[in-house]
C-alpha cells in the first residue's frame, strides 16, 4: 500500500478528535457509542470498496446479476426489520425490490444514458444508488401501509363484503402508503438536490466527466430514485396480500 495514502488517512482520522472531544466534555456516555459506530462505517465502507472493485474488476454480467440478487436481499431484510415484519415475507419484499429497481435502472441504463449495461462501472453504482434510495422509501410506505391496514381493517372487509374488487378495497390503504412516500419526497427534492446529490456530482467531477454530462447524470439519477421508489412500493404492495398483513 503507498505510504502516502497511508498518511493521509491517519491524517484524515485526526479530524475525528473534534467530534470526540465535544461528546467527552458535553455527553460522555456517548462517547463508546461513536467510536464503536466510526469503526463498523470504516470496515463496512471498506468491504463494500473492496466487493465494487472485485466486481468492476472481473466485469462479469452473472457476477453483477448475483450481486444485485443479494443486493435485493439483504435490502428486504433491512426493511422487515425497520418495519417489524416477519422475514416469512423476504421473498415478497425482495422481489418487489430486485422488479423495481430492475426496471428502472435497466431504463436508465439503456435508453436514458445509453451505456452499456452489462458493464460493471455503470451497472453497479446505478443500481446501487436505486437500491438504497427505494429501500428507505420502502420503509416508510410499506410502515404506514401494514399500520392503516391493521388500524381499519374492518374497511377492507366492508369493501370486499359489498362487491369491492381486492384492489379496489385496498386503495384506500395503498393511497395513504403512496401519500407517506410521496409527500416527504416532494418536500425533499430540494434537499437531494443540495445535499446528497452534490457529492455524487464531486465524484463524477473528480473522475473526469464534463460539468454539462455530470449535471445531465445526476437529473437522470434523482428522477430514477424517485420513480424506483415509487414502482418498488406499488410492486411490493401488489405482491403483499391482506392475509400475509393480518397475519404478521
Amino acid at each position: 500500500m503507498d505510504t502516502k495514502l497511508i498518511l493521509h488517512t491517519i491524517l484524515a482520522l485526526l479530524l475525528l478528535v473534534i467530534p470526540a472531544c465535544a461528546l467527552y466534555l458535553l455527553e460522555r456516555e456517548k462517547l463508546v457509542k461513536f467510536v464503536a459506530a466510526t469503526g463498523r462505517m470504516i470496515v463496512q465502507l471498506l468491504i463494500v470498496c473492496l466487493m465494487v472493485w472485485a466486481l468492476i474488476k472481473l466485469n462479469s454480467i452473472w457476477l453483477s446479476l448475483a450481486w444485485f440478487v443479494l443486493t435485493a436481499l439483504g435490502s428486504g431484510s433491512l426493511v422487515l426489520k425497520r418495519c417489524g415484519l416477519r422475514m416469512t415475507m423476504l421473498p415478497t419484499v425482495a422481489a418487489g425490490l430486485f422488479l423495481g429497481v430492475a426496471v428502472v435502472g435497466f431504463w436508465l441504463l439503456i435508453l436514458v444514458m445509453p451505456v452499456d449495461a452489462t458493464d460493471a462501472r455503470w451497472f453497479v453504482p446505478v443500481m446501487a444508488l436505486l437500491m438504497g434510495h427505494s429501500s428507505a422509501m420502502l420503509i416508510r410506505g410499506l410502515n404506514t401501509y401494514v399500520s392503516a391496514l391493521k388500524a381499519d381493517v374492518q374497511q377492507y372487509e366492508f369493501l370486499r363484503g359489498n362487491g369491492a374488487s381486492h384492489l379496489n378495497a385496498l386503495r384506500p390503504f395503498v393511497r395513504r402508503a403512496l401519500l407517506s412516500v410521496m409527500s416527504p419526497t416532494i418536500a425533499n427534492l430540494m434537499a437531494l438536490g443540495m445535499g446528497t446529490m452534490p457529492l455524487l456530482l464531486c465524484g463524477v467531477l473528480l473522475g473526469g466527466m464534463t460539468p454539462i454530462n455530470a449535471f445531465a447524470l445526476m437529473l437522470y439519477m434523482t428522477i430514477g430514485c424517485v420513480a424506483a421508489s415509487v414502482l418498488v412500493l406499488g410492486l411490493t404492495l401488489w405482491l403483499v396480500t391482506p392475509k400475509n398483513v393480518k397475519n404478521i
